[in-house]
Parts: C-alpha cells; structure tokens; sequence
C-alpha cells in the first residue's frame, strides 16, 4: 500500500481513464458515492482484491460487494424476476443480496453463494458502463463509522491510498437500503435512504420483517 500522501481528483466524468488507469496497476482507489465513501478495485485483479481485504482488515468470513448496472449484473449475479425489476431502477440507493454467478472469482465470494450489488449514483452508473471488468467494492469506515464526506475520507486515508477521489459530502450519507433478493419474497434488512412505501412502488410484494417494524 502507497505511503506517500494521495492523490486527489475532483469528481468528474473527465476522471476515468485516470481510475482506469489506476485500477489496471493493482489499486486501490477511494471514491465517492451518494450514501458513502467506497473502496474500489479491479475485480479480476487478486492481488488488487487481497489489498482490498487487508486494507478492511477483512478475514475469510464475507463476500464483497460489486459496483454494476442491468446490463452487466447478470455477469456477477443470478438474478430472479424481482431483482431484476430492482435493478432496472439502478442508479437507486439500495444494496442487493443476490445469487453469485458460478463464474464469480472466489478471492470475491470467499466461498459465500450470494453477493451484494449496489449502484447508487450516477457517477458510479456510467463508471461501470465505462470499464471492461468488474468494479468490487467495500465501505470506506473510519472508527467502525462509514466515511460519508471527504474531509474524513482524506483525514482517514491521505496516506495509505493512492487515489482519492473528492466529492464532497455524500448526498445521503448513510448506506443503502439492504434488500435480500434470495429469499421468497426480497426483503429488506437494513433501513437506508429509501422508505418501504417507495420500495412498494416498485417491488409490490417486499417484506418488512417484524424486528424492523415500528
């Protein structure tokens, strides 16, 4: 990992062949989102996804997450009908629990059957339409606390990531609305930026378990 101080690009379509750039050479970069900072890499890199975990101090425990958009999620993800009528939504604040595709690398799965796919603004949308592989993801935390502005991001992480990308203060600041699409019905986990009465709206048969009800 880089120890030198990063380097900082404002956020902007005009950036992407530099993150391209990055990505191809094994790295990781720190982007902005409109829920949070995320931790980005080449998803067919190994040694770019072992950074990623030990970065995250993550063990052999948890599948990451990936960055994708309709057209490419079937790459990454069995999708049923439900999580597809999701998808078609994206860019949307949520983050989906689905079916790994079998050709999903294991350095990513770690084993697990399912996967989580999020793309919550358009920035990351037209990222996704613009690189060839997948983009693997994981929340930017400082203090256990995801970072949500750049200040922090910058404070947290100036010195062990070679590029951060600086989009201010996340728009919602808070991490998507997670929904499992593997059950019988999608069912939402987590509350986030997006209500249950919205979600209705487009998946008509969610459920909100009992643990999360008021």
């Amino acid at each position: 990992m880089n120890t030198t101080q990063s380097q900082v690009l404002k956020s902007d379509d005009r950036i992407v062949p530099t993150l391209l750039d990055y990505l191809e050479r094994e790295e990781v970069v720190l982007l902005p989102m409109d829920t949070v900072y995320g931790l980005v890499v080449h998803g067919q890199k190994p040694r770019a996804l072992a950074k990623l975990r030990a970065l995250k101090n993550f063990g052999q425990d948890q599948p990451l997450g990936i960055l994708t958009r309709s057209e490419k999620a079937e790459e990454v993800a069995i999708l049923n009908e439900a999580a597809k009528r999701m998808i078609s939504h994206f860019p949307y604040p949520v983050t989906m629990i689905v079916k790994a595709a079998p050709v999903l690398s294991p350095e990513i799965t770690q084993g697990f059957a399912n996967i989580f796919l999020s793309c919550p603004d358009r920035f990351i949308y037209d990222l996704v339409g613009a690189v060839p592989f997948p983009l693997v993801c994981a929340t930017a935390k400082a203090g256990g606390e995801p970072v949500t502005n750049f200040e922090a991001a910058f404070r947290y992480f100036g010195h062990t990531i070679p590029l951060i990308v600086d989009g201010g203060r996340s728009y919602y600041g808070r991490r998507g609305t997670l929904i499992d699409f593997t059950l019988e019905n999608p069912t939402i986990m987590n509350f986030g930026p997006v209500s249950v009465d919205d979600l209705r709206l487009i998946l008509p048969e969610i459920i909100l378990p009992s643990h999360l009800m008021k």
